[in-house]
């Protein structure tokens, strides 16, 4: 039998402020991506750190006395824990329906954002410093994805092989201590192996799923205006259903033992048993079996950092994308100033009886102008004619040269929303009538 490497050395490693401190916040960023990423449930039997950090915050999930005795702190549904609901959407206002919803929830902030980092499709006009930007979200009617309501795995980020790699290397450190038979290390390894996996497969678990309202099929059209805080207003054209589940929809991590979480709290117990029994066993090893023990929380470290790094959010949006919303037609348009924006958006929403209610929402001043100006928009839209043509029989007594002014550049800027809004309707126009042939085609 080989001399184990180091035995003569006159020192030890103080492992205890690493097995306490080290990797905790990157541990639970990478046990929280466990459920939007494929096969993560399946391999995390690595050695990892930050195991009574990862337990403090897990055990708060499970309820009981005996769970809020060891784990103080107020009870949190995983949902919100794992950052998959939580979030404050945009303000809400339909054109049809009157709804008016000031903050909307979580898939709501989605969209919003993914709007956000949209490049623009195309200007109305020239570039200005006033430029404004609207996104035009075309929503199909919802339909019931294979496993409704539990979302689809297609759906989630595809298996990354790299998770190969600290079990790889925490199972060789085991292997290698047991070779210079320091049974102390070797045992410590594996139990943080077999404490990690057990707890990815049981928090990964949960099933994702959709909630959303029970819209009436006799419901108007859910067509309605988010207002982004970012500044970037986006349109939702769809059915109330559709649109109602971005408003008002979320995601829930459902469990087979809700809603006291047993199952969470007894691996939340063995992640606290694994790091008391880690600080007090490693010490006991030989130098060698040390630093292979240390190694396996360096390199789970790294591979923690690296799943830490992937934006969950962003895996979100792209269920939200993709599976719920199918790949709706999204279009951003850039338009030089907020009243062609408005008209632009009037235009779209096709509000009829509604449009000077969708107007006064979104410009709430209450001039004489700005009433002879919404004045002209309303009956330009209704008529299809240009706000010019509108524009003499409006009563313009009373106004002076500078108001004459605004009322010109007001009308300007109103034309410049309007044919914006004619072009976005032909394109969408076009692109059905493309999909009705193609789908024609295809049933020849």
């Amino acid at each position: 039998m080989p001399e184990i490497p180091l035995k003569d050395a006159d020192f030890d490693l103080d492992v205890s402020g690493i097995g306490g401190f080290f990797g905790d916040e990157e541990s639970f960023a990478a046990m929280s991506s466990v459920h939007l990423v494929r096969g993560r449930r399946w391999f995390g039997w690595y050695n990892s750190p930050g195991s009574y950090f990862v337990a403090k915050r897990y055990g708060l999930l499970a309820r009981s006395r005996i769970w809020d005795g060891l784990y103080p702190g107020p009870n949190i549904d995983p949902t919100s824990m794992l950052e998959l609901d939580g979030k404050e959407g945009p303000r809400y206002v339909g054109a049809h329906s009157g709804t008016r919803i000031q903050k909307t929830g979580h898939l709501s902030y989605l969209l919003a954002s993914h709007c956000s980092d949209l490049e623009v499709d195309y200007a109305a006009a020239a570039p200005a410093t006033s430029d404004v930007h609207i996104t035009v979200v075309h929503l199909d009617e919802f339909s019931k994805f294979p496993g409704y309501p539990i979302i689809p795995k297609d759906g989630m980020s595809p298996f990354d092989p790299v998770c190969i790699i600290p079990i790889t290397a925490s199972l060789a450190a085991a292997v290698a201590c047991a070779v210079f038979k320091d049974w102390f290390c070797f045992s410590t390894i594996l139990l943080g192996c077999f404490c990690n996996g057990i707890s990815c497969v049981v928090i990964g678990s949960g099933k994702l799923k959709i909630v959303q309202p029970n819209s009436s099929p006799n419901s108007p059209p859910g067509d309605g205006i988010l207002f982004n805080t970012s500044g970037r207003v986006v349109l939702l054209k769809g059915s109330e259903q559709t649109v109602s589940t971005i408003t008002r929809g979320r995601f829930n991590l459902q469990y087979k033992s809700e809603s006291r979480y047993h199952d969470i709290g007894l691996v939340s117990l063995a992640l606290t048993f694994q790091f008391l029994l880690q600080l007090f066993i490693v010490p006991q090893g030989e130098l060698f079996g040390q630093i292979m023990f240390l190694s396996t929380f360096a390199v789970s470290w790294m591979y923690n950092a690296y799943l830490a790094s992937v934006d969950r959010e962003d895996l979100q949006k792209k269920l939200l994308i993709n599976n719920l919303l199918q790949k709706p037609t999204v279009r951003t348009v850039r338009l030089p100033k907020w009243t062609a924006l408005v008209t632009f958006s009037a235009l779209i929403l096709q509000a009829g009886k509604n449009t000077r209610a969708i107007l006064d929402e979104m410009i709430p001043t209450d001039t004489h102008v700005w009433r002879i100006v919404k004045d002209t928009i309303v009956k330009s839209i209704q008529r299809n004619q240009t706000p010019s043509d509108v524009l003499p029989e409006q009563n313009l007594e009373g106004l002076d040269e500078k108001e004459l002014g605004l009322l010109r550049d007001m009308l300007e800027q109103a034309s410049i929303g309007l044919d914006a809004a004619k072009k976005e309707l032909d394109s969408v126009q076009v692109e059905k009538n493309e999909k009705r042939s193609g789908s024609a085609d295809h049933a020849v």
